[in-house]
């Protein structure tokens, strides 16, 4: 018997229930839905149609997005958690972004034609993705696990008392620096950022009250100074905008870190044969078919860490939520 094809159908329905997810936070659906309410309930606040409401809600109650109970809807937990728009947790606007960025409507153009030549010689991102509106999106994902999960680790590193310089590099909103900053009472810090992204790090130092404590700068990191005696720098999923330039870029970071200083170093683990993880291989698929070429495999990664100097930390020494510790620390030796 020849083997089964319903992965393929699986794979087609998959796609189909991430259709009606985007849909309904584009709907806005769960922001109507915290607790069981009837269709003519949300058609009255939304003036969608009644009839067609129905039957889209009863598609995600079958999709798990909702329970059904005498023809009210509610959400579920998870989805009331970070689905509806009135919770401190939101990431609606997170995932409709995530989505338009990586979306593969140009896979067959670009299979057939290829590249865009102006992406492809200037191999820049900026000219591929909007990193000011990502860093912005971003900020609620920041506080599901990873600033938590970074911010317990450090716990083993330095005491809280420990007078801090530590620098945010690439630093997107410059949440991980700013939620450092505000546990090290001692401590100052920098967020070098792009001069597209920079102004957002800003608006957040300022509204923090910590324009005193942390300073903004903005520039190419690749080619521009990045300032030195660090304790602690941040280098999270940048190291690739350096492919041309990885060995002399992380002896840059080993020589702008104290003596025993450390690197906290998030990379994207893709294999060295660019076929893994998934997630990444196919979420940076159409910025490469765009013309992009980014990605370093973790293995040169690692091996230029190492031969600049770096000694990795063992897990067993770094206290942490470790499953949402995103990256490794390397210590200055």
């Amino acid at each position: 018997m020849k083997s089964s094809p319903k992965n393929f159908y699986k794979m087609i329905q998959n796609y189909k229930e991430a259709q009606l997810l985007f849909a309904a936070i584009e709907l806005d659906i769960f922001s109507y839905l915290k607790d069981y309410t009837e269709v003519k309930s949300v058609t009255l606040a939304t003036s969608y149609n009644e009839r067609n409401l129905k039957l889209f809600l009863n598609s995600l109650v079958s999709i798990g997005l909702l329970e059904k109970q005498n023809d009210r809807y509610r959400n579920t937990e998870l989805v009331d958690c970070y689905l509806n728009k009135k919770s401190d947790t939101f990431l609606g606007e997170f995932i409709l972004f995530r989505e338009e960025m990586t979306r593969l409507t140009n896979v067959v153009e670009r299979v057939k034609h290829g590249p865009i030549q102006k992406v492809a010689k200037n191999n820049m991102g900026v000219e591929v993705y909007d990193f000011y509106k990502l860093a912005k999106v971003s900020i609620n994902e920041m506080y599901t696990g990873r600033v938590q999960s970074l911010l317990e680790a450090l716990e083993s590193i330095f005491d809280l008392d420990k007078e801090l310089k530590i620098l945010d590099l690439g630093g997107g909103s410059g949440v991980l620096a700013i939620e450092i900053i505000k546990k090290y009472p001692n401590s100052k810090g920098i967020i070098f950022e792009h001069p597209s992204v920079s102004k957002l790090p800003k608006e957040l130092v300022k509204e923090k009250g910590l324009e005193e404590r942390i300073k903004v700068l903005s520039g190419d990191f690749t080619k521009d100074n990045i300032g030195n005696n660090y304790d602690l720098i941040i280098a999270s999923g940048i190291l690739d905008f350096a492919k041309d330039s990885l060995p002399n870029m992380v002896g840059k970071l080993y020589q702008s870190l104290k003596n025993s200083g450390y690197l906290y170093l998030v990379k994207h683990n893709v294999s060295k044969d660019y076929t893994s993880p998934k997630e990444t291989i196919v979420g940076w698929l159409s910025s490469h078919l765009d013309g992009l070429d980014v990605l370093i495999d973790s293995e040169s990664i690692c091996k230029a860490v190492q031969k600049a100097g770096f000694k990795e930390l063992k897990i067993s020494e770094v206290k942490g939520i470790i499953d949402n510790l995103e990256g490794e620390f390397y210590k200055k030796h």
